[in-house]
């Protein structure tokens, strides 16, 4: 019965270590997968950021081309 308890125990205290070993890989992919997220969403916003600025030039030529036109008649 010793012997029994002692391969039960031994059995309990090699599945924490693995259960262990398995949750400190999760939270490194995680956290490796956070910085993606982190690093994608820093792009996105610089995007944008790009993407308006470049629309607002693009509609600030076309207004001082609108109010022009008149004159150039």
């Amino acid at each position: 019965m010793a012997a029994l308890k002692a391969d039960v125990q031994e059995l309990r205290r090699e599945m924490n270590g693995r259960f262990d070993q398995l949750h400190r890989e999760m939270n490194d992919r995680f956290d490796r997968m956070s910085e993606r997220m982190d690093r994608v969403y820093h792009q996105m916003v610089v995007q944008t950021r790009w993407l308006i600025g470049a629309l607002a030039v693009i509609g600030t030529v076309i207004s001082l081309l609108l109010a022009i036109a008149p004159l150039a008649r």
